[in-house]
């Protein structure tokens, strides 16, 4: 019993939601800075037929974004954005990738490219999208994050108003 008692501690789960939001954080980091190295668009968006220029372009932005995104998640900061931004970023691709979670051994579902069939390595997508509702849904006990120490900060004292006397004495 105190085994258990430990793992699933107040402690114990903090940790965890850290390391759950530190692991899909990163996930956008390395992402995102694939998708600057190599300047390519998003893979939903290869299949349309757009420019080497467009196709840089869009590969900066969307790289950029995520990294931001990624950077956000991993140290915590503004996490109410940050964390139901990377859901959407990891959900729409798990969508764009949906025939690969259903069937990622290529048993049912036929005619799909056969590059991305060969790797069944998107299945984690839906895992990914699974933690970051995870993340979303138990925010508050995550307190392993810079949003909790800029809530812990001590309240600013605020000025005093000026009053006529200092007002005339030029303070």
């Amino acid at each position: 019993m105190r085994g258990d008692a430990i793992v699933t501690s107040t402690i114990a789960q903090q940790f965890s939601l850290l390391l759950l939001r530190v692991s899909t954080g990163f996930l956008l980091i390395w992402s995102g800075l694939a998708k600057i190295v190599k300047a390519k668009a998003p893979f939903a968006l290869r299949s349309m037929e757009l420019s080497d220029t467009m196709n840089a372009v869009l590969g900066y932005a969307a790289g950029g974004a995520q990294l931001v995104i990624g950077v956000l998640c991993v140290i915590g900061l503004w996490r109410r954005y940050a964390l139901s931004l990377q859901a959407l970023i990891h959900g729409f691709t798990a969508i764009s990738v949906w025939w690969a979670i259903i069937d990622p051994y290529r048993w049912y579902i036929t005619g799909v490219d056969r590059i991305v069939f060969n790797s069944h390595v998107f299945y984690p997508t839906s895992i990914t999208f699974a933690a970051c509702i995870v993340l979303i849904a138990f925010r508050h006990r995550d307190r392993i994050a810079v949003d909790t120490l800029l809530d812990k900060a001590p309240p600013q004292v605020p000025q005093a108003a000026p009053t006529e006397e200092n007002q005339h004495a030029g303070l």
